[in-house]
């Protein structure tokens, strides 16, 4: 099973994500919730990086992303970096929605 981990500052707002695991929902190769949540996650980080231009920690190998901002972004910056991250938590949601065996996601507050 694949584990979405938001990470959320005490006022709600997200301030980065984790992703382990595998959904074990098909063969490696053909896994469509697999690529699905691996292809959200890694987009969304893009982009921070590239959109948004946030100051972000992040580390990916296989069956693992963590990304977490660095600091509070100001103005147009918090923005985009909110905007980004709900839109990600509502893919990640409407994925569990179809494939509920196969993708757990928790809030943790930070």
């Amino acid at each position: 099973m694949i584990k979405v981990i938001i990470f959320k500052a005490r006022e709600g707002k997200i301030t980065g994500f984790k992703v382990t695991g595998h959904s074990g929902y098909d063969t490696h190769g053909k896994d469509i919730v697999c690529s699905a949540v691996s292809a959200l996650a890694q987009t969304s980080l893009l982009g921070l990086l590239k959109v948004a231009e946030a100051d972000v920690d992040y580390k990916i190998s296989e069956g693992y992303l963590i990304c977490s901002l660095k600091g509070p972004e100001s103005g147009r910056k918090d923005i985009m970096c909110g905007a980004i991250l709900e839109t990600m938590y509502e893919g990640f949601k409407s994925i569990k929605e179809s494939y509920e065996k196969h993708i757990d996601i928790v809030e943790e507050e930070v």
